[in-house]
């Protein structure tokens, strides 16, 4: 399984904001850091499905940037499946909707896992 590094999330993060420098800073980095190692431990995160939730939720609710949190998750969770053999297509359109309703805590990661498991199920994988 491949993962994704702080920089390259940083470095999308970046790319995303890029003509609103004043949102370009990490307000959080050490909460960010925990969300990729965390991911690589497999006795939490069983499954990739798993891993991905991860990554998407807790980088829209941790705030890890000072904007742009739910475009980030977005951005970086569709980074993590191409790395990995995964192509949904719409992707990002799909989950920007997700992405609001996860910042509201009006899902949950249970809601995340039927989400991208029917995504996956969809795509043939």
């Amino acid at each position: 399984m491949q993962y994704l590094d702080i920089e390259e999330i940083i470095l999308l993060h970046d790319e995303l904001v890029i003509n609103f420098w004043w949102l370009s800073w990490v307000k959080n980095k050490w909460q960010l850091e925990s969300i990729l190692d965390h991911i690589k431990n497999d006795s939490y995160y069983h499954d990739f499905t798993d891993k991905l939730i991860h990554l998407f939720f807790w980088i829209i609710q941790f705030h890890c940037f000072n904007d742009w949190n739910k475009r980030t998750a977005i951005a970086s969770s569709d980074l993590f499946l191409k790395i990995n053999g995964y192509e949904i297509s719409d992707f990002v359109v799909k989950m920007e909707d997700i992405a609001i309703w996860v910042a509201k805590w009006e899902i949950e990661k249970i809601d995340l896992r039927k989400i991208f498991n029917s995504m996956f199920n969809s795509f043939g994988y």
